[in-house]
């Protein structure tokens, strides 16, 4: 049986090994940080693509907002997806997790008929991990979230088992279609679910493909700044901790339970 999955894909601030400079008396210093494809959006996009391969069916990917540093639609296509929508959000949208569920709930509405809704579960912009709650909510649909795989899919009311780690062990949640499943991946070496790279040959086909964009007019939203729930009032450094090298016996347990205070 075919499905259609529809991913969320993001470009966000890679934060992993920032410089200094990065905020000062101007504000943001946004020249100071690098851009990166969403790592968990890339393993929602893996799940998606591994059920296509196993059941056949379409891969739709929808990204709010301008390409930066990297065009992860087009990196969409390079990996074999099947159809990609940029979204045009209203002029200065803050990374508001909120707005931007509006918005592809919009895209979602017109899309029509799907079966699953992935996106990963972080968003280093706006850090509140909750694009998916916010989404499932608009479209009134069942959300599974910190999916680590699906383990199964089959007719709307079979629908989807997820797999999900928990503390000492492993949890399955089935969840009726559609839905809208945030993934949140630990991968580890020579993962099975570990994202496909991109293809020499889809890169050279896909280069210059049309993406289609949609406005908010397109979206039915008519007011686009009821979208601005959040501003951005500034940006702040946050002092790296100091902790001393301390030389700690590995049998001396009272000396370990200091260690671990002092370094919380």
């Amino acid at each position: 049986m075919p499905f259609h999955c529809v991913v969320v894909a993001r470009e966000v601030w890679d934060t992993r090994d920032l410089l200094a400079g990065v905020v000062g008396e101007g504000g943001l210093n946004e020249s100071a940080l690098s851009r990166r494809f969403e790592p968990e959006d890339l393993n929602s996009l893996e799940q998606a693509l591994q059920l296509k391969d196993a059941h056949g069916g379409k891969v739709t990917v929808l990204s709010v907002g301008p390409p930066r540093e990297v065009d992860v639609l087009r990196e969409c296509l390079y990996r074999g997806v099947d159809e990609v929508i940029r979204i045009l959000p209203p002029e200065g949208l803050a990374p508001d997790t909120a707005a931007q569920a509006e918005l592809l709930a919009a895209a979602l509405r017109r899309i029509g008929e799907y079966d699953l809704v992935l996106a990963g579960v972080s968003q280093p912009e706006g850090e509140n991990s909750l694009l998916g709650a916010h989404l499932a909510s608009l479209l009134e649909l069942d959300q599974v979230t910190y999916v680590d795989a699906i383990e199964e899919i089959g007719d709307p009311a079979a629908g989807a088992l997820c797999k999900r780690e928990v503390e000492m062990g492993s949890e399955y949640v089935r969840v009726p279609l559609p839905a809208v499943l945030v993934m949140g991946v630990y991968l580890l070496k020579d993962d099975p679910r570990t994202p496909r790279s991109a293809k020499a040959m889809l890169k050279l086909k896909m280069k210059k493909a049309p993406i289609a964009e949609w406005s908010c007019e397109e979206l039915g939203i008519g007011d686009p700044a009821d979208l601005r729930r959040i501003e951005v009032s500034g940006y702040a450094p946050v002092a790296q901790k100091e902790v001393d090298t301390v030389d700690v016996d590995p049998e001396d347990e009272d000396a370990l339970r200091n260690m671990l205070r002092d370094i919380q």
